[in-house]
């Protein structure tokens, strides 16, 4: 495959957006390696993918709008990928394009930080792409899961695809069945004073939110005057991204700590912090 100097690696969106650029550069830098990060705003996903063969860039990142439509143009797409129906990282391996999603491992890394996943009861509430990455890695862990969604319809399609149960709307979610909350609603990053769970968390719940900007979102803030155990949508973002650097480096371990320090030096600095 074609090489460069530095390594490149980068991340194909609709729009560019900055996070990426700090977190992976900030990893490669601590690991002391020559690799560079780049963000591509882009309009055609087939010729992405084609730039990825033609540049020899080692590792591609997937952001929303092209999840689902690189994955026709790679040359395999890995298991849970491919159950997820999307990818959000691409590694080049000898010119060799496999899909991934790390979404699914960023998710169930930040919430086995808190807990065993085998045999807890697990609430998703939303059944987009995060809850469908959430919804597969979390019963491949053993949990009992639960999707509730506002339409009825895409809430019992994705509960039918993984196997899990559908509760029902929103509205239908009662604490006392679950020990695990997780949010993947689009509460939070459209509307972050919305709590998607008002009035229907309890102090054992363990609550993570996939939102990320604002860093606290109503609902981590609510669980947090509780008493709930919270995990917040950063901590899902380091672990994919975590994720996707030990897939494009061989590194074992990414450093954690570092990328999530470059993080919310970002985020502070997006938000006039």
């Amino acid at each position: 495959m074609p090489k460069s100097i530095p390594v490149l690696c980068g991340s194909i969106m609709g729009e560019p957006f900055s996070l990426g650029v700090k977190i992976h550069n900030a990893a490669y830098q601590a690991l002391g390696l020559d690799y560079t990060f780049v963000c591509f705003g882009v309009d055609n996903p087939e010729l992405a993918v084609q730039a990825i063969r033609t540049l020899g860039i080692r590792g591609m990142n997937v952001s929303m709008p092209y999840k689902q439509a690189v994955m026709p143009f790679l040359d395999k797409i890995d298991e849970a990928a491919r159950s997820i129906g999307a990818v959000n990282t691409i590694n080049n391996h000898n010119g060799k394009l496999t899909g991934y999603n790390t979404d699914c491992i960023g998710a169930i890394r930040a919430l086995e930080e808190k807990t065993n996943l085998n045999g807890r009861s697990l609430a998703i509430l939303g059944a987009g792409g995060a809850a469908r990455a959430i919804a597969f890695g979390a019963k491949w862990a053993g949990a009992k899961v639960t999707v509730f969604n506002r339409s009825p319809e895409r809430g019992q399609a994705l509960a039918d695809e993984f196997g899990v149960s559908f509760g029902g709307s929103l509205d239908d979610f009662c604490a006392d069945k679950f020990s695990i909350l997780v949010n993947a609603t689009s509460a939070g990053f459209r509307a972050p004073d919305l709590n998607p769970a008002e009035g229907k968390l309890s102090a054992h719940l363990l609550v993570m939110d996939v939102a990320f900007i604002p860093i606290e979102t109503k609902l981590i803030r609510d669980a947090q005057a509780l008493g709930c155990q919270t995990i917040n949508g950063t901590r899902m973002l380091v672990h994919q991204a975590c994720g996707q650097i030990e897939l494009y480096t061989g590194c074992s371990e990414a450093p954690y700590a570092v990328m999530e320090q470059a993080l919310l030096e970002e985020i502070g600095r997006m938000s006039g912090g």
